[in-house]
């Protein structure tokens, strides 16, 4: 049976590559939610923009 998994040079399972890993996984899937986030504020943003401009409010 083979498996796949990185071990150390003592034989034991490689945890510090494998948080590592995490760490990793982490901060590309935070990339990702903070991008969506931003591009959700920003539409928003974008709509009360152009339903501003559109009113046509003038000053008196």
């Amino acid at each position: 049976m083979k498996n796949d998994y990185k071990y150390d040079s003592l034989g034991n399972l490689d945890t510090d590559y494998y948080v590592e890993k995490a760490y990793e996984m982490r901060r590309v899937y935070f990339a990702l939610m903070m991008k969506k986030a931003v591009a959700s504020v920003k539409n928003i943003f974008s709509g009360f923009s152009a339903a501003r401009h559109s009113q046509g409010h003038t000053a008196n």
